[in-house]
């Protein structure tokens, strides 16, 4: 079957302009959506900005708004009467600066056939679920929980490997896999860490590909090119694929780094841990598969304070449409001020002051083990101050540490 060509196309030499959210801050990071028919440039409201992790702005013609209809949808509705006169048609869906515009013009509601879902092929998506020795994040896993525990982590969230950083040669790079409820892979974010567990670079899974089949002089298969200009990155939270086998009143908690989600599955399981993958990317149309469940939202600690007050004033506009959705202040009032500076997460917190997870637990079966399982006496008095900072009850955090058998 031919591959679905789209009209309207992200094209990043059609000359960029200034994101919306962005302003004059940041100059020409906008990049537009052309009409392939006409090779002309859609209304300036519609495009991605460069700056995806610090902004996230995207507005895609293919975006339905509260009609039901897109952008494309009023297009194709307009040639079927055969309009004579088009004015650009301003979204129904809202952008950040779309409340001064004209109205758009009013056209019939028509029933539409959905818009095709953009996922990468099950081969691909799959073949990256192996390789964990190269993978960084995968010996930190190992480290804190255990090879067992560490594995069912990076089952549980579809951690994947790409064996070799495409941009500098390094090896091994983690893929954290955006895995819609149906198993299909809608997006991966690609995470360069040390050995430390710190991250080097970051990147999109679709873009390191299209580099290496360009560096490699091969061409770019047509799912690809399709997926980089036409699909959302990010539609929904990482993590998001657990809902298909968790209780339906199982509480979700949600982070910005995917990192931070997994690693904190692994400490509190109480909650779904999923993550945004972005400070700008929780929006109620990436929530939506959740409003019937209870949130509780973990900012990163920051000097300013921005991280909490702007998913503060998100949760503010969530619960005014029904989402049962609260901030937790603890990191923010209790990190320390270089911790705030340094940007401290969950993640942060628990790897400064957890203890790890010693290689004597895997012993083979007969072998005389080295140490025994004991309550940690130290990291017993951390556990009121995570049991507030979480909003769950004391004895849903478990604190193990390793004693010596003498």
């Amino acid at each position: 079957m031919q591959p679905k060509t789209y009209r309207y196309q992200l094209h990043s030499k059609a000359g960029k302009i200034n994101c919306p959210d962005c302003g004059e801050r940041h100059k020409r990071t906008l990049s537009r959506y052309i009409d392939t028919q006409t090779g002309e440039a859609l209304p300036e409201w519609f495009g991605r900005c460069d700056r995806l992790d610090n902004c996230g702005y995207s507005l895609s013609p293919y975006d339905k708004g509260p009609s039901g209809m897109s952008y494309a949808d009023e297009v194709r509705e307009q040639d079927r009467q055969e309009w004579k006169s088009r004015q650009p048609i301003r979204p129904t869906l809202r952008s950040p600066k779309a409340s001064a515009a004209p109205n758009p013009p009013k056209v019939a509601a028509s029933a539409k056939p959905a818009q095709p879902i953009c996922s990468f092929p099950d081969e691909v998506y799959r073949q990256t679920l192996t390789a964990y020795h190269r993978n960084n994040f995968a010996r930190l896993l190992w480290q804190q929980f255990g090879i067992g525990a560490g594995n069912e982590l990076l089952e549980r969230f579809r951690v994947g490997t790409l064996s070799r950083w495409p941009y500098t040669g390094e090896a091994g790079g983690t893929i954290f896999w955006i895995v819609d409820e149906q198993g299909k892979a809608r997006g991966g974010e690609l995470k360069l860490f040390g050995p430390d567990g710190h991250t080097l670079d970051k990147s999109w899974v679709h873009t390191a590909l299209t580099q290496k089949y360009k560096k490699n002089r091969q061409p770019v298969p047509d799912w690809l090119t399709d997926y980089s200009n036409n699909a959302p990155k990010c539609p929904f939270p990482f993590g998001l694929h657990q809902l298909a086998t968790e209780p339906t009143d199982k509480p979700v908690a949600i982070v910005e780094a995917c990192k931070t989600a997994v690693l904190c599955s692994g400490y509190f399981p109480a909650f779904i841990w999923m993550a945004t993958v972005g400070l700008s990317y929780l929006k109620e149309e990436r929530l939506q598969p959740l409003k019937s469940r209870s949130i509780v939202l973990y900012p990163d600690a920051s000097t300013t304070g921005n991280a909490y007050q702007t998913w503060s004033r998100k949760a503010e506009e969530l619960r005014a449409v029904g989402y049962k959705i609260s901030v937790s202040d603890y990191l923010e009032k209790r990190a320390t001020p270089e911790e705030k500076a340094a940007g401290y997460d969950l993640a942060d917190y628990l790897l400064k002051r957890g203890r790890g997870y010693p290689p004597e637990w895997d012993n083979l079966p007969d072998q005389q083990p080295t140490h025994r399982l004991i309550i940690s006496p130290r990291l017993r008095e951390l556990a009121p101050a995570l049991a507030e900072w979480l909003g769950i009850d004391i004895d849903e955090v478990k604190l193990w540490g390793f004693a010596p058998i003498l």
